[in-house]
Formats: structure tokens, sequence, C-alpha cells
């Protein structure tokens, strides 16, 4: 029997539900279906390496045009379901138009393993061929690896205009040669028939399952209809009908070079483009060539960072800085995680733009019985004063675009997720299209013992880094402005003058002074620091403040800088300005204003970002008094 279109009939009792997978990988969630597509098929084909191979993952993009009668072949079948009213399709192409497609192919990978009889999910039994055809929103892959939620295969009938695919398989343990298709529409009806959205390409088997096509001479043709270079080569080719206009030779050859760079160049892929004529082979040896090609912004924006990911491949272990432990409890950021000894040579070599390798360690703790698992994060940076230094987030391979750190001005960096402990539970934080830790995902707020600290930890590991190199020891300087308000000290005398004594008034009287007061104690210390400022701790035994108001602006040479602040300079809520604080709270931002509320004496708030060529006022008042400091 050769294969073709199977759409089921709505029965009674069955819920009429539509699918909402493809939104996952809407202009909301990712840019570009282009880099949807890149980005979800090669990580799938990463993920399939199969086990103990030294080669390369191979992965293929291969834009064409066929007629159509050739494309209806396989299509002409299911034609009346493609066509129907109502059936989520914007746009069907005509039956008698071209077919332009995309075929993406991988090598060096297992194909679709697994009974292809098996209709439901079985416990310790892995079977990706039962869960890309026969599941939604579930996954056979391992913790370890880079998809999570079950639903990346769906950018293929996305990309089509059809909302359609046909898959060709070649699996590594028995050498079968499958063909099998799927395309998901809306609920909808084909004369007085109602069907439900999911239609599949097969053969018609018991049960009412659809199974693949086997037979030779169909998959051998259905291979040069649609030039697949498969063979009998292991793996995975995936045919979109009437693609997406936007997904073209160059998006497709862009995306792959901005969001797996990085595995090219430690040689774990090779990317092959084509259309026609052109073709180009992205490799570690020819990236920077591709790169070259490509020019303009691309090359402009990626080539410092693929220097430095060139570096970062070949450092050593020995040549990592390892810093001191996180507390294994909560993963918190503290200035004495960096070597002390260590301090000035780092800071020496940052401001001289020479590159560092970090070694971050930390503890994470599983929930469910779980034992805690002692793991790492690598980062590599360079000050080469960069306009937006927004750190480059990977994990396992996969660039995670979405991360919202704190950009720290000049510093070019690469956050590197690979040990197994953290790598699994920052994946389980991902949303579906793997652009951004999410503190809430259903994966993983409760598997966790302080999951968002986590986060937290590796978001922000290179600003506050890079802030503990910068800021000075946090000492007040009271001699910071004695060059522009110099006062001439009073003359001293031999003796000095006895103030304790009791005075005469005109009539004898004799009036003996009331004792000095005790000085007030300062409530809390500002700092100045590279970049910013602190508030810290007052004097030892005085009352923590219940509030602090501070209030910024660049200082002026005439007037309140105060009233002459421009929300053009800065704003408090927004980068490049970093607020840090602990044991307080930030409320109520309003431009170069906020409130501070400190929760105990060992309180902080550091403040950070501002132009250190302009001289900075700093306006600071415990909220119960008055005269408290201002500075």
């Amino acid at each position: 029997m050769s294969a073709g279109w199977i759409f089921r009939e709505l029965r009674p009792g069955y819920k009429d539900r539509q699918s909402t997978v493809g939104e996952f990988f809407s202009s909301d969630a990712i840019d570009s279906l282009t880099r949807a597509l890149v980005r979800e098929s090669i990580q799938n084909s990463l993920d399939a390496v199969i086990v103990g191979s030294n080669e390369p993952v191979q992965v293929r993009f291969r834009v064409g045009a066929t007629k159509a009668k050739v494309a209806m072949k396989y299509f002409e079948g299911g034609w009346d379901h493609f066509t129907a009213r109502g059936n989520g399709l914007d746009a069907p192409p005509p039956a008698d138009s071209d077919c332009r497609f995309l075929i993406v192919e991988d090598f060096g990978t297992t194909g679709l393993t697994g009974d292809v009889n098996q209709w439901q999910e079985k416990e310790d039994i892995d079977n990706p061929f039962y869960f890309f055809f026969r599941a939604e929103g579930k996954t056979g892959k391992k913790t370890s690896e880079r998809g999570r939620w079950g639903i990346g295969k769906y950018v293929f009938p996305r990309s089509s205009d059809l909302h359609a695919f046909i898959a060709l398989t070649v699996r590594n343990d028995d050498n079968r040669r499958m063909l099998m298709g799927q395309a998901i529409l809306k609920s909808h009806s084909v004369g007085d028939r109602y069907f439900t959205p999911d239609g599949d390409f097969g053969c018609s088997a018991a049960n009412e399952l659809v199974i693949p096509e086997e037979n030779p001479n169909r998959i051998e043709q259905f291979a040069s209809d649609f030039g697949s270079v498969r063979g009998n080569r292991t793996g995975l080719s995936v045919m979109i009908p009437w693609v997406d206009e936007d997904i073209t030779y160059d998006s497709l050859l862009a995306f792959v070079i901005e969001d797996y760079f990085f595995p090219i160049l430690r040689g774990d892929l090779e990317v092959v483009v084509s259309e026609g004529v052109k073709e180009i082979k992205v490799t570690s040896e020819s990236l920077d060539e591709v790169l070259q090609i490509l020019g303009g912004d691309i090359e402009t924006r990626l080539r410092p960072t693929i220097e430095l990911s060139k570096w970062a491949r070949n450092v050593a272990k020995a040549d990592h800085i390892i810093l001191h432990p996180a507390s294994r409890e909560k993963p918190k950021w503290e200035t004495t995680l960096v070597p002390e000894e260590q301090i000035p040579t780092l800071r020496e070599d940052y401001r001289a733009g020479n590159r560092i390798a970090l070694t971050f360690s930390l503890t994470t703790r599983p929930k469910k019985g779980r034992p805690a698992e002692d793991t790492y994060f690598n980062v590599y940076l360079v000050n080469d004063g960069i306009d937006q230094g927004k750190p480059i987030f990977i994990r396992g391979g996969i660039i995670i675009p979405g991360v919202k750190d704190y950009p720290t001005t000049g510093c070019r960096s690469i956050v590197l997720i690979e040990d197994g402990p953290l790598a699994q539970l920052l994946g389980d934080s991902e949303n579906p299209a793997h652009t951004e830790w999410q503190k809430d995902s259903e994966h993983f707020r409760n598997n966790y013992y302080f999951p968002k600290m986590y986060i937290e930890f590796v978001t922000y590991a290179v600003s506050r880094f890079v802030r503990t190199l910068n800021e000075s020891d946090e000492q007040p300087n009271n001699e910071l402005l004695q060059d522009i308000f110099f006062v001439p000290k009073k003359p001293t005398t031999i003796e000095p003058k006895d103030k304790s004594r009791p005075r005469k008034r005109n009539k004898g009287a004799v009036i003996t002074p009331d004792p000095k007061p005790e000085p007030a104690l300062k409530r809390f210390t500002l700092s100045r620091i590279a970049g910013g400022f602190t508030i810290t701790q007052g004097a030892k035994g005085s009352v923590v403040p219940s509030a602090l108001r501070v209030a910024v602006a660049y200082d002026r040479r005439r007037g309140s800088p105060l009233k002459k602040y421009e929300p053009m300079d800065f704003q408090l809520e927004a980068s490049p300005i970093i607020i840090e604080t602990e044991e307080a709270v930030i409320s109520d931002y309003t431009g170069n204003r906020m409130i501070a509320r400190p929760s105990a004496p060992e309180f902080k708030i550091k403040v950070t970002g501002f132009d250190e060529n302009r001289d900075l006022f700093i306006d600071v008042r415990a909220k119960e008094i008055d005269n408290d400091s201002t500075a």
C-alpha cells in the first residue's frame, strides 16, 4: 500500500481542539521564523548524535523548487483538507503552482528509532519515532539534552504554507528506511464531514494507526524529487513544501552563524546551505571565510565574539581563575568569591584589555529525593570597549538570546554552561523556544530549592565580577574635594584654650556651661566608587534607617543639579544603571529618585553604570529625619 494523507473525523465525546503549539514560534517568542527553524532543527540534530561518535553532526539546508505536478504526487490525496474553509491556512497555494521547498537533513545521527506501532507513552522505553509523530507537548529527550518541551518539531509545519512536512529517516539500529509526514491544521469540514486538525501522510494500519511507507522505489523517487542526498546514511530528512517566502538562502546562512558559531568552532557541527548553484559549507576551518562573505553588520557584530570564542576553545583548565564556591545553601554573589590575592592582577589584566577565563562553582539542590550536586560554569571576557556589553549565554551549545542580564559597558563576554547539573537546571527553566530562562517555568520552579537564585547567580555573574574589579575599597574619601573647596585653618597657639573654665559676665555672675552633647551617630555611609556609589551601614550602634531617600544627578557648574536633571542622562530603573542590594529593597523609582528600605544593619546598596567622565551629585537622606546626611 502506498502512502497517502489520512485525516480523522471528529467523533462524539471527542474535544474539538485547536493546536496552539505553533504560537511558541511566533514573533513574540522569537524574532524570526527562519531563526526558529534553524535553532530547533539543529538543536534536534545535536541531541540525536550517535553515542560514541567522534565525527561532527552534519546538517544540510537546501532551498529548491519543483513543478506542481511533481509536488502534487505527494499531496493530491489530501488537497480537499488543505483547501477546506476554516482550516487555519491563511492562503493555501493553488494546486497548479510550482512548489518552492526546503529540505533539512542531518547526518551522523540516529534517525527516528523505535517501534512504529507504539501509540502511547511507555515508561522507560526510548522511542524517538513515537515522540516525533504521535506525541504533543511530550519529549523522550533526557534532561541533559537541549530540548525539553516536545514541541520543537512543530516549527517544520509552521514554516510551510500548507502547515505540513514529509520526513525520510534511516535508522542506525536496524537501517530501515521510512517515509512519513504530518500536517497540523484546524478542525475543518470537507463536505458534510467534520475532521480533527491532525493529518498524517503514511499507510493505514490496525487501530487507526498510520505507519510509515517503506517501499524502496517510492522512497528513492521522493529523494530524487526533492534533492535529498540521504541515500543509506542514518539520520533524518524533513521536506517542507511551499516553504514560507521569508526563509531564504541568505537568512538561513546568517542564523546558522549567529546561533551556532560555538559548536561549529569546536568541531561538533558542520552545516551546508545551498540553493540552485549556490552552496556553502560552514565548518570550524571555513567560519572566518563565511563571515567575510556575509560581511556588513553580521561580520562587524560577530567577529570579535568569534575571536574570543576561538581563544576560549583552547584555554586549558589550569589557566582558568577558580573563584571560591558560592554558598551550598543559597547561591548568592559576594565579592569574597573572587580570591582577594588575585584581585590586583585581575584588575590590571582587565583594564589592559587582556582576556580572562573564570570558573564559577556552585551546588544545585534538586527536590524529590535527588541529591545535591556540585557543578560549575565558565566565563570568558575581555574589556574591548564594546558599547553594549551584553554577555552571550550558551547552554549545551545553544545560545539563549533573551536572558535578561545587566549589560557591562566595555566588556565582551561568553557565559558557557556545559556541566550536567547546571545545564539541566537552566534547561528546565527555559521557555519552549529556548530563548529565555524563566524563573516561574512549570518545568523548573518546583524542582529545586531556591530556584530563582541560580538564574540570578549565572545571569549577573559577569556584571558583578567586573564591578568587583572596578570598585575601590569603598571607604569614604574625605580629601575628594579638597582641591576645589579649600578652607585655611586658623593659626594655632602653643597654649590650648581651656573651654571648660567658668566665664564671667559683666555683672560678675559665674556661669558654668552645660555639658557638651554627645554627637549623633551617623546612620549610613555614602561612598563613591567607579561609575557610581554605595550606601552602607553607618556608625556602629546607630539606628538603621527605616527608609532612605536617594536623588542623583550629574553635577553642573550653575544651578541645582537635581532641578536640572535630564531623563536623557539616565533613569535609575533602566539600563545601563545597575542597582544591587544586600539586606535592602528598592521601591518607588522615578527617573533619578528612589527609596531604599534597609532590613538589617549590614545593608548595602550599590548603584553603578553612570558616565565615569561626568561628576555625580548624590543626595541621600534618612526618611524620618531631615539632617542626617547629604552628599
